[in-house]
């Protein structure tokens, strides 16, 4: 079967250009899709955005493509573009995630995710529409969790789509090797076993780190809700609150008792009243400022609590990515120590 990887390239070329020319091989797709998804985890794992990813920002090379820079595109709707950039509000890891769903799904189908006659009709399509099957349960799934509408319900990060799409590629392998190749002795049963156990450990793995980050998102959300909670408390103190500047009271005790002085029995009684009443202002001010202090505390002890429990779920989900990615190699190991030599000696036989 011809691929993409052998036709001359003689002049650069877009992936736009080549998906112009019809849907792409799978083979070619998949490693289209694995070194793009690698390229956007260097981007996100350096705390950046791309913000432009779609098929005219990717040029087509010898060893595979590269993602180029984002282009001049703010404010320009494209079939790429995710449903929260429409409302105005700033891209983000999820959007990049949103536009490599919507390009993997041209690449293995052969058109556009999404599509409309005018901005208006292709913003309804991307805000309401779900593309159809591309002809792969497993490519459909690994396409429906980066197109979600809402960020919140996609994959949150690209490293969990990169670990998909090596799986996928695994089972693509052994699925499309020769009936030959995939003849299995009775001595290669436990390898097979052992092959289906680590494939589930991954399916565990992969589950456990969605869990992971719905746990830091319900931790995020609680924090917005202690600082929407202390704010509205400050604001309702600051109201009660009146500000009574150094030297005042004393200043206003003097005038006083100086307008009085004709009278000192009258003047006595008044300036009683005058300092209980000032008194208690000074007691409900001091109160107000205790009650201001305990707020701040009880916020930096949640917010340090909530840090805590952010930070444990980040180093939890570093060690499952790092579990999962040597479980994946292994897998790969794995598969061509079993196929490769089969492979030889179905040749050798033939």
């Amino acid at each position: 079967m011809t691929t993409d990887a052998t036709i001359p390239m003689n002049e650069p070329q877009t992936l736009a250009q080549r998906l112009a020319q019809g849907r792409i091989p799978a083979p070619d797709a998949e490693r289209y899709a694995m070194i793009l998804a690698e390229a956007l985890r260097r981007i996100h794992e350096a705390g950046q955005v791309h913000g432009g990813v779609s098929p005219a920002s990717i040029m087509l090379t010898r060893s595979g493509l590269e993602l180029g820079p984002t282009p001049h595109t703010k404010g320009i709707i494209t079939p790429y573009t995710a449903p929260e950039l429409l409302q105005d509000q700033a891209p983000d890891s999820r959007s990049d995630l949103f536009a490599f769903g919507a390009v993997l799904y041209e690449m293995f189908s052969g058109r556009r995710a999404f599509e409309g006659d005018g901005p208006a009709a292709l913003s309804a399509a991307i805000n309401t529409s779900t593309p159809p099957s591309c002809g792969s349960p497993a490519v459909d799934r690994l396409i429906r969790n980066c197109l979600a509408k809402d960020p919140s319900r996609r994959w949150q990060r690209i490293h969990k789509v990169l670990m998909e799409i090596k799986l996928l590629a695994i089972s693509a392998r052994r699925a499309e090797a020769p009936a030959a190749v995939r003849y299995e002795p009775a001595d290669d049963a436990g390898l097979r076993a052992e092959m289906q156990q680590l494939e589930g450990r991954v399916a565990a793995r992969l589950q456990a780190c969605e869990k992971t980050v719905a746990e830091i998102q319900r931790a995020a959300a609680e924090l917005r809700g202690q600082l929407a909670a202390v704010n509205a408390r400050l604001a309702a103190a600051c109201e009660q609150q009146v500000s009574i500047p150094e030297g005042f009271l004393e200043a206003a005790e003097a005038r006083i008792a100086a307008r009085i002085g004709w009278d000192p029995e009258a003047g006595g009684e008044r300036i009683v009243r005058l300092e209980q009443g000032l008194n208690a202002a000074r007691k409900h001010i001091a109160t107000l400022h205790d009650s201001v202090a305990e707020d701040f505390l009880d916020f930096e002890q949640g917010l340090k609590s909530q840090s805590d429990a952010i930070q444990s779920a980040r180093t939890a989900m570093a060690q499952t990515d790092d579990l999962v990615e040597r479980v994946v190699e292994a897998l790969e190991s794995l598969q061509s120590a079993i196929l490769e030599p089969r492979a030889e000696r179905a040749v050798a036989m033939k």
